[in-house]
């Protein structure tokens, strides 16, 4: 059978569309949906959709065509109606992590391309567009593990299940909360400077092949123009909660804790809360009044602190469930002496091997570069202690007075100033495969601390390269070998930060 034959076959068997897109009931729907469970998007096309291979769209298209029997379209409203009330479907990718034992989402949830103009018009969430299409969605999930994706196509992934998507009374409060806070910042005039992680759960993420779709926006006030351009971006639920509704809907075991935010009050606003009793109390006695246990001499004796002021009953990071939702990803604490400055710069994670081969990847661009992703999508929560007295060795951190504590992430602005600088640095030699010469006074062409005083690489690692073992070296895609290195951001950005939001 030619492919043009197979294609009529296709279309003459083609289901009678219900045009209005309208069911009886959810039931009905869900019903439907189950009768799809365990089969391959290719084994349920009825119309061609996976004749193309099938692209990301394409799964949905077939599940509304071949499942739920409606014809797709472009336009702007729910694609569900039941009675007065109108559901949004979402087909999306899950994928298995840590060796097969946890289920994560694949992606971000997209919802709906940001139109600044109109968006700026909007007052209220309830009445918003966006909540008019998030506030029903029915997902439908599946595995999507592949390897090698040249030869294993997303058609042949097969549906997992479908739920209705539930938002916790907290977590909504939260988006509403996320909302106001990307509507203001267009409102005012700056939909350029928006990032990612400005927001906990509903985000607007970047949304097209590169950095030069824009859209207008509305101008500051007082500019000589009405209306700016921006990177055109989406709203979107982030893959991070994305993660803890697909564990929830999945039944998946969960190591993590809710803190107890009341049902009217968002992530933020708890955050702020709990911390501003104890500001200006020395560590000894926050400790006593909390119970913590911890002595001033253990690493985790200041995370310890900060989770008991919060009401946590763990104190790592990744333990608590809206902070996971949120992509708050790092705990820092943050030592403040007489000369205003923190003693040491704030370091990151260890770059991985598979990160150094991206990063030397000459198709890598830096819209899609792990180090744009991590700074746009990461929140840190940021602990603030001062020490009374200059450092020196052995300081007791038990006489620190705390200063504050608060939720951060680095502005889109200093992104593109800072660290998209190194990344391009980077990005030149390794593509060139140019020695980095590490380790040779003068010569070492990796950017340090001078290079723009803000953000730099550095080694981490307990030993050096040539006197620690393999897990304190890097092979670089050039075969070069340097000691692990990771991102760090300057003593003296850091205390700018401070100073902004203390």
């Amino acid at each position: 059978m030619t492919h043009q034959q197979q294609g009529d076959t296709m279309s003459s068997s083609e289901p009678e569309f219900n045009d209005a897109r309208e069911y009886s009931s959810l039931e009905e729907v869900m019903n439907t949906l189950l009768t799809a469970k365990g089969k391959s998007f290719r084994e349920l096309d009825q119309t061609g959709r996976a004749l193309t291979g099938g692209n990301k769209g394409s799964l949905g298209q077939i599940i509304e065509e071949s499942v739920l029997k409606y014809a797709i379209n472009s336009d702007a409203a729910p694609d569900i109606h039941i009675g007065d009330t109108s559901y949004e479907l979402k087909v999306t990718p899950l994928k298995h992590i840590k060796k097969g034992k946890q289920t994560s989402a694949k992606e971000r949830l997209v919802i709906d391309i940001i139109n600044y103009l109109t968006l700026a018009d909007e007052t209220d969430f309830e009445s918003s567009k966006i909540w008019d299409k998030a506030k029903n969605i029915i997902l439908v999930y599946y595995y999507d593990d592949r390897t090698d994706k040249k030869k294993e196509l997303r058609i042949d992934c097969k549906v997992l299940a479908s739920y209705l998507m539930k938002y916790e009374a907290d977590d909504l409060a939260t988006i509403k909360n996320d909302w106001h806070v990307i509507r203001d910042k267009v409102a005012s005039g700056h939909a350029d400077s928006l990032s990612e992680s400005d927001t906990n759960y509903l985000a607007a993420c970047t949304k097209g092949a590169n950095s030069k779709q824009l859209r207008e926006a509305p101008a500051p006030a007082g500019a000589n123009t009405a209306t700016i351009f921006a990177k055109q971006r989406a709203f979107s639920l982030k893959t991070s909660y994305m993660t803890a509704i697909a564990r929830k809907l999945l039944n998946r075991k969960s190591e993590t804790v809710r803190l107890p935010i009341p049902q009217e009050q968002n992530l933020d606003e708890y955050v702020a809360a709990k911390f501003i009793p104890y500001t200006g109390k020395s560590s000894r006695d926050i400790a006593s009044e909390l119970q913590v246990s911890a002595a001033p001499t253990a690493k985790n004796y200041n995370s310890s602190l900060a989770f008991a002021m919060l009401g946590a009953s763990k104190s790592s990071i990744s333990k608590i469930e809206q902070f996971s939702k949120a992509n708050i990803s790092q705990f820092k604490s943050v030592t403040i002496y007489p000369d205003g400055l923190p003693r040491e710069h704030m370091s990151f994670k260890a770059i991985t091997d598979d990160q150094w081969e991206e990063w030397a990847n000459p198709q890598t661009t830096w819209e899609q570069s792990f180090v744009r992703d991590f700074f746009e999508t990461s929140k840190f929560l940021i602990m603030v202690s001062k020490s009374p007295i200059p450092y020196q060795s052995g300081h007791d951190k038990a006489k620190d007075i705390f200063k504050g504590a608060f939720l951060w992430n680095m502005p889109e602005d200093d992104i593109e100033q800072y660290v998209k600088p190194v990344w391009e640095t980077m990005h030149t030699l390794l593509v060139a495969h140019t020695p980095l010469n590490y380790g040779i006074r003068g010569k070492n062409l990796i950017p340090g601390s001078s290079f723009n005083s803000v953000f730099h690489l550095r080694p981490h690692a307990s030993k050096g390269k040539d006197n620690g073992s393999a897990k304190d070296r890097s092979i670089l895609p050039n075969g070069e070998v340097i000691t692990k290195q990771c991102f760090w951001l300057d003593r003296r950005y850091i205390a700018r930060i401070i100073a902004s939001n203390l």
